[in-house]
């Protein structure tokens, strides 16, 4: 290993047997969320245990998981001075890369540590394509979904993680890592998704990442689909029923510390629950805050951290419900 990397900041790898592609997986970019970590802890001994079960397993390419953000692991929050995932700005890492660590603030120190890491695994494995799953949690309960790049290979990772995959997030925010993590930022194959597997304590979210995160490799050519057990697709399609396939994001609420937002507490809204047009849903010091569409309400805020207090999304393409999964003969991962 390199000896100027942050060498604690890597949570675990696993190295394939033959050549493949490089996945990164983000496992707390915010600090709160510690399904990621659990997941891909429980992956990788999974993965040791099938080489004991299983001696013909092997799988291509090499998966390697990291810590977000350590120091807000650390006080489990959220971020420090600034959300992480809204600081991937192209110019202002170009900046943090070129700068001295003792200059540098919390984020800017996490996001130049996790960059000197990709770098050393995108020089050392050389790979023929590099996939980043960026796993979050959120305060709400509710469905789970998939937030791809916008383009048809994140498109089509997303589908094959069996969850609802939401559009045009790129373009209501900035600075996440879907924005940055790509081919013009890298010169190479390079493509990002966003897996959110449920709410932040849930025991399910961690499970609902395993699977997700399995088959995110599989859909990019890391595990054999014959290795792979179905209870992983079943899973998230139960998880996933009643929610659209595919949906279409129509206003993002921001919201800042001095706004004192709260979401009413009448009723406590939930991932993917209907909202009528001109609703009210939340308080800020101006007064009542209603929802400007009809829709389905998503991640609506309820802890203090945070710079979007709901969003409101659309469905665009609805879920054939088909819960008829393959069998295998081996079996991968519990």
């Amino acid at each position: 290993m390199h000896k100027g990397i942050n060498q604690k900041r890597i949570v675990g790898e696993s190295i394939g047997s033959q050549y493949g592609p490089l996945l990164i997986i983000f496992s707390q970019i915010h600090g709160n969320e510690p399904a990621g970590n659990k997941a891909v802890k429980e992956l990788f001994r999974a993965i040791d245990l099938e080489y004991i079960k299983n001696p013909d397993f092997e799988f291509c390419g090499r998966i390697v998981a990291l810590h977000g953000n350590m120091r807000a692991i650390e006080k489990g929050v959220r971020f420090i001075d600034k959300d992480l995932n809204r600081s991937w700005l192209s110019d202002r890492v170009e900046m943090i890369k070129e700068t001295e660590i003792e200059n540098l603030d919390s984020e800017d120190i996490e996001i130049k540590e996790n960059l000197e890491i990709i770098d050393h695994y995108i020089k050392l494995c050389d790979p023929p394509r590099v996939v980043v799953l960026d796993l979050h949690t959120t305060t709400a309960h509710g469905g789970i979904f998939t937030i791809p790049a916008p383009n048809e290979e994140a498109r089509r990772i997303g589908l094959a993680m069996q969850a609802p995959v939401l559009h045009g997030f790129l373009e209501g925010l900035n600075g996440t890592t879907l924005h940055y993590f790509c081919k013009e930022n890298f010169g190479i194959d390079m493509t990002s998704v966003c897996f959110e597997a449920g709410q932040h304590q849930s025991e399910d979210s961690f499970k609902h990442a395993v699977s997700a995160i399995i088959n995110c490799f599989k859909a990019i050519g890391g595990f054999y689909d014959k290795d792979i057990e179905s209870k992983h697709d079943l899973l998230l399609q139960e998880r996933s029923k009643g929610l659209p396939l595919e949906a279409q994001l129509m206003y993002v609420h921001p919201v800042k510390p001095v706004d004192e937002f709260k979401m009413k507490e009448t009723r406590i809204y939930k991932n993917f629950d209907p909202v009528r047009k001109n609703e009210l849903l939340a308080y800020d010091k101006n007064g009542e805050v209603k929802s400007p569409y009809t829709g389905m309400i998503l991640m609506p805020l309820y802890q203090e951290q945070g710079e979007d207090g709901f969003f409101i999304i659309r469905e665009i393409t609805p879920r054939k419900n088909n819960l008829n999964g393959k069998k295998t003969a081996m079996s991968l991962m519990f």
